[in-house]
């Protein structure tokens, strides 16, 4: 027999012809919720930060090869057309000496800022090369800057026969440097800090071979520059003297 007493019916009513419960959430069901939520959220942006700082970093170090490729592929250029010659007395008022180049190892706040200075048949940056009657002085040089205690390297070229009072000023090449090294070999393999054309040790010869270092600022570890090596190879080691 149908006992009235012992059925509870759980409270409900009817909306649209459907039986409506009106329970709500339970506290324990709003925080699982909740919970599932922010850990999807923190994927998300997660994986699309992660995405960002990659990108950022890969534009980065792209945009530091790109600068790296630029100066090295110039400093071969110029380089590879270096030569060494001698003046005979009396040329331009001068008694006989030979054309230079002297690469001398230097420091900037204990980094290394070598610098740079030969005689190079190469044109004129911003010419066509067709009006060259004689060589270029080309000059690299590396100063700090001041703003962001950074390395910047210049180059400036001026013609082989110039009073100095004439000279260029340095052209930016590269900037954001946390070094700059150049090692220079002579035909029997030997490596020097320095070169010098004009001194007793190396008169009238040019290196066999020269090696250039770039190091650049690594914003992710400062401790450890992201480097940059280059070598130029010089066919010719002794120049014909006049």
């Amino acid at each position: 027999m149908f006992d009235a007493h012992r059925v509870r019916m759980k409270p409900q009513h009817f909306i649209g012809g459907t039986i409506k419960d009106n329970r709500g959430f339970t506290l324990f069901e709003i925080l699982l919720a909740f919970s599932i939520f922010s850990i999807i959220i923190f994927t998300i942006y997660a994986t699309y930060t992660g995405t960002f700082r990659t990108i950022n970093l890969t534009e980065s170090r792209l945009e530091l090869y790109r600068r790296a490729s630029i100066a090295l592929e110039r400093m071969s250029e110029d380089i590879q057309a270096s030569y060494v010659s001698m003046l005979p007395p009396n040329s331009f008022g001068r008694p006989a000496e030979y054309t230079r180049f002297v690469g001398e190892n230097n420091q900037i706040n204990s980094r290394d800022a070598d610098s740079l200075s030969f005689f190079s048949r190469i044109p004129e940056m911003f010419s066509d090369g067709k009006d060259m009657v004689s060589g270029l002085l080309i000059n690299y040089e590396v100063v700090e800057d001041s703003e962001n205690e950074e390395l910047v390297l210049l180059r400036s070229e001026n013609p082989e026969f110039t009073d100095d009072t004439e000279f260029k000023k340095g052209l930016l090449l590269c900037d954001g440097l946390q070094s700059v090294s150049i090692s220079y070999y002579d035909a029997a393999g030997e490596q020097f800090d320095s070169w010098d054309s004009e001194g007793d040790k190396f008169k009238g010869r040019l290196p066999r071979m020269v090696s250039i270092a770039l190091e650049f600022t690594n914003e992710q570890n400062p401790e450890e520059p992201i480097k940059f090596m280059s070598s130029i190879n010089l066919q010719a080691n002794y120049m014909p003297r006049l």
